[in-house]
């Protein structure tokens, strides 16, 4: 198991958290769930370690199947503002 300093940001105490991640490769966005990352208790600051951020890119480059997809809306806030 891993263990994490102190969050670098508000030095609270960094546990071992799955998280949902929207992870970009290129213009293409992926949602990965139950990904393990320290999340700091005080501040939410994320910390990845190598071999999960490798793992993310290999499944957003599509070497692994999709378990399901979603539809998302996108809004243009400069748009909506300016009506």
């Amino acid at each position: 198991m891993m263990k994490y300093d102190p969050c670098e940001y508000c030095d609270g105490q960094v546990k071992k958290q799955n998280v949902r991640v929207d992870h970009w490769w290129k213009s293409k966005l992926v949602v990965i769930e139950n990904v393990p990352v320290g999340v700091c208790s005080r501040c939410g600051e994320r910390y990845y370690e190598a071999d999960i951020l490798r793992r993310l890119d290999r499944i957003a480059q599509g070497e692994v199947a999709s378990v399901r997809q979603m539809k998302i809306s996108v809004a243009d806030y400069r748009r909506i503002m300016a009506a």
